[in-house]
């Protein structure tokens, strides 16, 4: 076993968190998020945290597969075919690799992300009732 791996069950409590200045793209201009980053691989292709920003307006377009439940306020995603996209509260955001929009904050958000780096993988997800 690496002496880096732990089996220990750990909670981070919300007094635990310890939020960091959110990386931001070269075109942004309002004032960055916050984010924090509870867990990551070894290999660092996958990690999870947690993100809030007040205001984001920007294009995006992803090298990595995002997943983000979304906590508080909401957000409209423009896809590049047009299609308008909202979240809020208790819904889940599937951002492909690769994938690339418009993304737009409609009011302060929060949010939980997984993110998957590696070039070339796939991401099933969830398209409707019963399994995937």
């Amino acid at each position: 076993m690496s002496e880096t791996r732990s089996t220990k069950i750990r909670v981070i409590k919300p007094e635990d968190v310890i939020w960091e200045e959110a990386l931001t793209g070269g075109d942004e201009t309002q004032a960055p998020g916050r984010e924090f980053t509870a867990a990551q691989s070894a290999d660092d292709r996958f990690s999870f945290g947690l993100w809030r920003r007040d205001a984001q307006s920007r294009h995006f377009e992803r090298s990595y597969h995002e997943i983000a439940y979304i906590i508080e306020g909401e957000v409209e995603i423009t896809d590049d075919d047009g299609e308008v996209l909202t979240a809020g509260p208790g819904d889940i955001l599937i951002t492909p690799q690769g994938s690339r929009g418009y993304w737009r904050n409609l009011s302060p958000v929060k949010k939980v992300w997984g993110i998957y780096e590696e070039v070339g993988a796939d991401l099933e997800s969830y398209i409707g009732p019963g399994a995937f």
